[in-house]
């Protein structure tokens, strides 16, 4: 079997991680896997990734139409010269170019959106092409019932659910790696972005510090609002217990280390860090976000949930989980069982089938 997948980058973040992942598993299944960059200049990917799976990167030249008409181009261009059973296409730009680049020439392609639309939009003219391409796809794979509802007009009878799998992070390179933290703490992990809601955590830190002045938040991420974040904590007073480290190859210390896991994001496409938190057994708070954390989180089972932008809210469920020892340990206990629903192998059966089905289909008269 013959896969293409294709992405604008392999460069972090969570739609990448889990291309990496399902790429690799494919690969060492025997499966002839190839990705395709669309935006990264050919740089290496930030995951790991099989030997044996193939990278190539388009070099469109420079930006604006002529650079989306030289990414058509190419994508067409390797389409016919791999001749792939399935071609897989991430990430809503990309799905739309993909969509366009493979009209006419008969291979079935599936996309998938990585984020729920109702939160998350596109500029106007985007969004046509993309109703108008997404009718051409033979599969659209949403990651959560909420949005797979919104792209069911799209695609009517098309739309499947496919949740990420969840990642062995203690199997992963950097599990061992030595982490302290000096005293309890929070942790959070996310790029450093207005949609994780970090913004909102620090404001709701400085209230929490008032009650629990030894606890301490650590937020794991890189991303355009470094700036931003690093004035709010200062503006707070904050700057002595609340950390920013950047980017870690591996977050599996951090989550084993710390005493809580904190999710502030005002919208998530599916929560990967929320799940990584509650396999490594830690409590978690989460705001019930669209979507994902509402499907994970049973409400004072296996975590908590408090609305979106809201500071009080955050600040009462850190203080909840920062004054009970035993809710902790509860919580997280119950927090582990979540593997259950999204081990590697039956995300890969459920891609699987609709893969196969379509292959099926295809050849069948």
């Amino acid at each position: 079997m013959r896969l293409t997948l294709i992405i604008s980058s392999l460069n972090s973040g969570g739609a990448e991680r889990v291309m990496c992942m399902l790429a690799s598993a494919w690969s060492r299944m025997g499966r002839q896997v190839t990705i395709l960059t669309t935006h990264d200049g050919g740089r290496k990917p930030d995951y790991p990734l099989d030997q044996n799976v193939r990278l190539i990167s388009i070099d469109p030249g420079s930006g604006g139409l002529r650079r989306q008409i030289g990414i058509v181009r190419g994508i067409r261009r390797l389409i016919r010269s791999n001749r792939p059973d399935t071609v897989i296409s991430f990430l809503k730009f990309t799905n739309i170019l993909v969509l366009i680049a493979t009209r006419g020439l008969g291979v079935p392609v599936i996309v998938s959106e990585r984020l729920d639309p109702s939160v998350i939009g596109i500029r106007a003219h985007w969004s046509l092409l993309r109703r108008w391409t997404y009718r051409w796809t033979d599969v659209l794979v949403a990651q959560t019932e909420t949005a797979a509802r919104h792209f069911e007009p799209m695609a009517p009878d098309r739309v499947r659910v496919i949740p990420n799998p969840i990642f062995a992070l203690d199997k992963e390179p950097g599990a061992d790696d030595p982490v302290t933290l000096d005293g309890p703490s929070f942790l959070a992990v996310g790029r450093l972005h207005p949609q994780k809601g970090f913004d909102l955590l620090i404001r709701a830190m400085a209230i929490v510090r008032d009650r629990e002045p030894d606890w301490r938040l650590i937020i794991l991420g890189e991303g355009d609002s470094r700036t931003e974040l690093e004035k709010d904590i200062r503006a707070s007073g904050q700057g002595g217990c609340i950390s920013l480290p950047g980017r870690v190859r591996n977050p599996w210390p951090w989550l084993k280390a710390a005493d809580a896991f904190v999710m502030s994001s005002r919208c998530e496409g599916f929560p990967n860090a929320l799940c990584e938190a509650m396999i490594a057994g830690l409590p978690v708070l989460s705001t019930d976000c669209p979507s994902g954390p509402g499907d994970l989180i049973e409400q004072d089972r296996n975590g908590l949930l408090v609305p979106v932008e809201d500071v009080s809210g955050l600040a009462e469920g850190m203080l909840r989980l920062a004054g009970s020892s035993e809710l902790r340990s509860e919580l997280g206990m119950r927090a582990k069982h979540i593997d259950k629903r999204f081990r590697l192998e039956m995300v890969l059966d459920l891609w699987d089938e609709i893969i196969t089905d379509l292959i099926d289909s295809k050849t069948t008269p």
